[in-house]
């Protein structure tokens, strides 16, 4: 399913708080009275950097609310990033590093921020990045000292690579190295191609590998070959896994060495997965009285542990295990029950490293398909090396396992499995150090058939101990028994019976794979051979058959139908792989070779994929004087797995691909709105290409046209977005339709403009839709001069001019060093500058204050605006002076006429707003395709006013972002980078239509978030909100109901810091606030939690009564002296019928208070009592009590109801400081509310 990500673009350092989603069940346990339920709490929001030092934070969304994603250019970043989210995750890519994913150079996993979170690849649990480097032939080891903030863990010998980790700290420096130095390598010297230095070929994630979790030895007949007197001896089986309990009966005699690969873990297995694999393959079954042997009981065991105590591992651990399995230990089989589930080619460094050490050392690697089930391209990295025997799993009668991945390898469309084994209900060791009792336990999975496959071919090494492992890859697989239901994408040549294998005096070919055969219009056949090998002492004859199965009759061909092989020698026969004709699919097959008898001595599996028609796509890009560019385009096909990269040069590019619709876009830099050297955005392309024959699609800046949102009232973008959605089979968003994708790209101020290419009408399959969000507050200054307004943009950390117009005159200071301003009279003026690398923003601004100037503008000597920072090192004080950047063009231009005129200045009117009065939150939303005219007119037609007031304390900061939530984001929403707001008035005006949702968020730097409903604003009339002043109390939203799941458990979530505006909830992170959260059943405590959010587990299914307690305190009086404590009970029923969201009541207050939060003795209050997630239900009674001495004493108010709220009157005495509140509010149906505030607010 299609994720649902918000996408935020921050340019300081305020991140949004942390959102939570209910805790999921543990695999066991249950909360008690007193104790927290198991998995309580709040999935923290999670810090991700990348490779290129950017920052993303990741912050779980509640309920299946989507998660916000957040993005932190590292420091002196220019240019923009890109954000995709489809059914594989969320990537977010900033601009300079697509060239290097589209080449191939630097893995795409490293910028799947979703994964690298859930892999634990986050900067509070991983310091530093993992990756693997591989090198180019004949290039040095890497060391230490070649890439800043790398050290070398392991080398790699078999891929020529080393694993290293890369310091978070260090990476934007690690970074810049990649990219700066030129790749000496002949195929990529073409100009525009990008390069990597030092001889490094390519960068890889060490992504995670994972186990991958049978009736008995009996369903593969090992026990009749043990009669024979082969049980594995003298044969060394290496186990890669989670590690043995080496004390186990069953195993401790056959262990003969053993390594831990997983940093800090010794060989224990605490995991329950190594054990049993070990017992499949040579368990004794000494602690059953031999009943529960393995399938090679004597062979000899190398315990390899790779898997960490929680079932994961890295891919540079497994490599280094299998080196050492095979280099070091020489052992002849190496059993591998894991995978990586996002790995499903054989290019990638484990089964590159599989495919050399086979070749290498001729050890056969058994290794497990993997558990992702029946679709395409599901066998998981190493098991997709073709040397590897790739073993799925079939239960009991010898029917696939659901769980069992599939082939065919992706990339290559080579066979895979190769053969499947017991992999249901297995029964073998169980480790002491996991739960549970006895010796033996059950598992299921393609990680159980895997060893009984390594037993088997234990069992025939012992037998025929000179065979390499591709020979008994080939008798296990042409001896194993047919499946004739499954495909051989689906279950190989058959289930293994190595039984038949030791039996067999012939042995076949186990496969003939070609593979994809690639689309010609005068395809030709393809010719393999099949070998067969006679181990007995007498010729053998053999009668050819093809077994087409469901492949058409013309595809396999045998030149011959009989064979004789002689004796201790072999003998082919041709097999002709003829695709003309043939529809474009995946074909499989068997030849069988039948003795004397009639008997099928031997079999071989066979397989071709005959592609679909082709046609050539050929791509060109052009700027905006319609002259040749370079850049990265991205392409989806309708039927294709998922987005691909590729780097356009100047001179085009030509793709052969199979006939389909496809989608092409391009996110690239143009000339700007303000010269030649200003820079805009621009989105190119075209959102539906039917390739039915040779194509050229021009990616043609030349065509584009400007994106711009005109405002009633001066503005200008802080942050702009501009995003596509399109979906090949819904003409309507859908959240979460597999295959729909979103393209998204996050434009910086540093940008002057954003530009479309219009599309040549709309799509005709599927939908598409383009929208651009503007976030354009009052404009912040505006420099002129002879009635010009120049591109000015305030530099981050600057000072701000305070508020008003004024003129001043302006003097240039060269590169603004304090020597060129030593004979300047620069005091009260504005300093032109220009910006150098000589001297750095903050010496610029240091001059600049020591000579008196007023406004600094310095003139960028670069593309673009520049966009640097000038407060202090710190990067949190504001530097000295008042600092705006200049574009190059119109910079220079000023420059000359300082220069031409009288006396060397020239006058300029300077207006600033440093805080804003008001402010535009925008969309402009096309369907179907991009039109010509695409200037947004934001008026009283389409703009929803919002009066807002922010009430925090004058030394408080806090900051304010508006999510938008189209329709086509999957369920969820996109923010900007939180902006600081100043306390008082604003006025917002907020596009309506749309379908779009607003959410609005007030944060306090490490204190407190509030959020707002999500709203979609009406077009008539004028909207009221209030952030940050009393009373503060436990609020819910919508998104924070209790839901009753799965009719026995409950998840709830209370945040306890809402604040006086239109339901808004608040949650705490640290600063002085806490909170107890308890779920009690009667009186019975169910669970509690130090955090908002819980879960209670195995409840009554009657409809009893519960309640939910919340108890906070406020110990940081800088931030708000008010409501110190408070105590809410929601009072509710329940029963296992509702699996549903539970209505709760809830209180919002209306107080009449100054701007410290101060009422007058004798004023007003309100209380409207709601009931969230019942709003037609009624409300039955209220009663409002107060408290002028924090709760010693409660008067109970009288109250007049009118509109659904309840009036009352102060009446404080003269000693009283504070007010306290306490309210009772029942509803129609029984639910009730309970709310204790004390010191909700002041006294005048």
């Amino acid at each position: 399913m299609a994720l649902g990500i918000t996408v935020a673009m921050l340019g300081g350092a305020l991140a949004p708080s942390a959102l939570a989603l209910p805790a999921a069940r543990p695999a066991a346990g249950k909360a008690t009275p007193g104790q927290a339920a198991p998995g309580k709490g709040v999935p923290p929001a999670r810090t991700v950097t990348l490779i290129t030092g950017d920052k993303v934070t990741i912050t779980p969304g509640v309920k299946g609310t989507p998660a916000t994603v957040s993005v932190q250019r590292r420091p002196g970043a220019t240019g923009s990033v890109e954000t995709l989210t489809d059914d594989t995750g969320t990537y977010v890519f900033p601009d300079d590093a697509a060239a290097f994913v589209a080449d191939g150079l630097i893995d795409r996993r490293l910028f799947n921020v979703t994964a690298l979170v859930a892999q634990g690849y986050d900067d509070r649990r991983a310091a530093a990045l993992p990756l693997i480097i591989t090198r180019d032939t004949g290039a040095s080891r890497l060391s230490a000292e070649d890439l800043p903030g790398v050290t070398v863990k392991r080398q790699l010998a078999s891929v020529r690579a080393e694993a290293v980790t890369a310091k978070r700290s260090k990476a934007a420096s690690l970074w810049a190295a990649l990219v700066a130095a030129p790749h000496t390598t002949a195929r990529r010297a073409s100009a525009g191609s990008p390069s990597l230095p030092g001889g490094v070929d390519r960068i890889w994630l060490d992504g995670k590998v994972k186990a991958a979790l049978a009736d008995s030895t009996s369903q593969i007949g090992a026990p009749k070959v043990w009669d024979e007197g082969f049980t594995g001896t003298g044969v060394k089986v290496a186990v890669l896994d989670t590690g043995v309990d080496v004390d186990h009966p069953d195993l401790a005699e056959r262990i003969v060495s053993s390594r831990s690969f997983v940093p800090g873990e010794d060989i224990t297995d605490r995991r329950g997965h190594g054990t049993h694999v070990a017992s499949i393959i040579a368990g004794t079954g000494d602690a059953s009285e031999g009943k529960e042997k393995g399938v090679a009981p004597a062979a000899d065991l190398a315990i390899g542990k790779v898997l960490s105590d929680g079932g994961t591992g890295t891919e540079s651990g497994i490599i280094a295990g299998m080196e050492w399995a095979a280099r070091t230990e020489h052992a002849k089989i190496i059993s591998m029950s894991l995978g990586s589930s996002t790995a499903h080619t054989q290019t990638d460094p484990m089964s590159s490293s599989v495919n050399a050490l086979s070749k290498e050392t001729g050890a056969l690697f058994v290794i497990a398909a993997g558990n992702s089930g029946p679709g395409r391209y599901t066998v998981n990295s190493p098991g997709t090396a073709a040397a590897a025997l790739t073993v799925g799993a079939v239960d009991s009668a010898d029917q696939i396992a659901a769980f069992s991945s599939s082939g065919p390898r992706e990339g290559d469309d080579g066979l895979k499995p190769d053969v499947t084994a017991p992999g249901v209900n297995v029964l073998a060791a169980r480790s002491q150090y996991v739960s549970g009792a006895g010796f033996y336990t059950t598992k299921s999975g393609t990680s159980m058939a895997t060893p009984h496959v390594a037993g088997a071919a234990a069992l025939l090494a012992h037998q025929h101990p000179e065979w390499t492992g591709q020979q008994l890859k080939d008798a296990l697989m042409s001896t194993s028994t047919a499946t004739p239901t499954l495909s051989a994408y689906r279950g190989g040549s058959g289930r293994a019976d190595v039984l038949a294998a030791f039996r067999a005096q012939v042995v076949a070919s186990g496969s003939v794979d070609t593979g994809l055969i690639k689309w010609s219009r005068d395809p030709q056949p393809v010719e393999r051979r099949i070998t067969y090998t006679n181990s007995g002492s007498s010729a053998v004859t053999l009668q050819l058959s093809v077994d087409h199965q469901e492949s058409p009759e013309t595809l396999f061909t045998l030149d011959a139908d009989q064979v004789t092989v002689p004796a201790q020698g072999s003998a082919s026969v041709g097999l002709v792989v003829d695709p003309r004709g043939v529809p474009a699919a995946g074909h499989s097959g068997q030849v069988l070779a039948r003795d004397d008898a009639g008997a099928v001595a031997a079999h071989t599996v066979l397989s071709a994929t005959t592609e679909p028609e082709r046609h050539d796509l050929t791509l060109v890009a052009k700027d905006r004087e319609g002259r040749p560019m370079a850049g990265t385009a991205t392409l989806r096909a309708a039927q294709g797995p998922d987005f691909q990269f590729y780097n356009v040069p100047e001179t085009g590019l030509t793709l052969h691909l199979p006939r389909d619709t496809y989608s092409l876009t391009m996110f690239k830099d143009v000339r700007g709105a303000h010269g030649a050297h200003s820079t805009g955005m621009a989105l190119l392309g075209d959102p539906e290409v039917e390739l039915t024959q040779a194509r050229t699609v021009a990616f043609d800046a030349s065509q584009a046209q400007q994106v711009r949102a005109l405002t009633p009232r001066p503005s200008m973008p802080t942050n702009t977005r501009v995003d596509y959605w399109r979906s090949f089979t819904s003409a309507q968003p859908l959240p979460g339709t597999i295959g729909d994708w979103i393209g998204s790209r996050m434009i910086g101020p540093d940008y002057d403009s954003v530009w479309a290419q219009p599309t040549p009408g709309k799509v005709t399959h599927g939908g598409f839709a383009f929208t651009t969000r503007w976030r354009s507050p009052q404009t912040p200054l505006t420099v002129s001069h002879g009635g010009h307004d120049l591109d000015v943009l305030p530099q981050n950390g600057a000072r701000r001019l305070p508020d008003g117009a004024t003129r001043a005159d302006a003097v240039f200071a060269g590169n603004g060093t304090p020597s060129e301003y030593a004979s300047l009279p620069a005091r009260g003026k504005a300093a032109v500058v220009r910006r150098s690398t000589a001297v750095s923003p903050s010496e610029q601004a240091q001059a600049a204050q020591a000579a008196g100037v007023k406004l600094l503008l310095v003139v960028n000597d670069r593309q673009g605006r520049q966009n640097s920072w000038y407060g202090d090192a710190d990067y949190e004080s504001p530097g000295p002076v008042a600092v705006a950047s200049v574009t190059r063009d119109e910079g220079e231009e000023l420059i000359t006429k300082l220069s031409a005129s009288r006396g060397g200045h020239v006058r300029l009117k300077v207006t600033a707003h440093p805080v804003p009065s008001y402010l535009y939150d925008l969309t402009s939303s096309h369907t179907g395709g991009i039109p010509e005219n695409l200037t947004h007119r934001a008026d009283a037609r389409n703009l929803a006013r919002v009066n807002l007031n922010f009430g925090q304390n004058e030394k408080t900061p806090a900051a304010e972002m508006r999510m938008d939530y189209p329709a086509y984001v999957f369920g969820g929403g996109w923010n900007f980078l939180p902006e600081p707001v100043a306390r008082g008035p604003r006025t917002d005006w907020v596009s309506t239509g749309d379908g779009t949702n607003w959410q609005q968020k007030v944060t306090v730097p490490n204190t407190l978030t509030e959020t707002a409903e999500p709203v979609k604003y009406p077009v008539a009339g004028t909207h009221q909100d209030q952030w940050l002043s009393p009373v503060l109390r436990p609020r819910m939203i919508r998104e924070d109901l209790p839901v009753r799941q799965d009719g026995t458990s409950l998840a709830f979530r209370a945040r306890a810091w809402g604040d006086s505006g239109t339901a808004h909830a608040g949650e705490g992170y640290g600063g002085g606030l806490s909170q107890r959260t308890s779920l009690y059943q009667g009186d019975t405590l169910l669970a509690e939690s130090d955090v908002d959010s819980g879960h209670a587990w195995d409840l009554s299914p009657d409809r009893l009564p519960y309640r939910l307690v919340v108890d906070a305190t406020n110990d940081n009086s800088s931030f708000s002296p008010y409501s110190t404590t408070t105590h809410t009970e929601w009072a509710f029923t329940s029963a296992a019928a509702e699996n549903d969201t539970i209505a709760l009541v809830q209180l919002d207050y209306a107080a009449e208070l100054n701007d410290e939060g101060k009422a007058r003795r004798t004023a007003g209050l309100a209380v409207t009592p709601s009931v969230l997630g019942a709003p037609h239900t009624g409300i039955a009674s209220v009663r409002v009590e107060v408290s002028y001495d924090d709760g010693g004493t409660w008067h109970r108010q009288n109250t007049l109801h009118r509109d659904n709220t309840w009036n009352t009157h102060l009446a404080a005495p003269e000693s009283a400081s504070f007010v306290s509140l306490r309210t009772t509010a029942k509803d129609t149906t029984g639910r009730s509310i309970t709310q204790t505030v004390i010191r909700a607010y002041g006294l005048k």
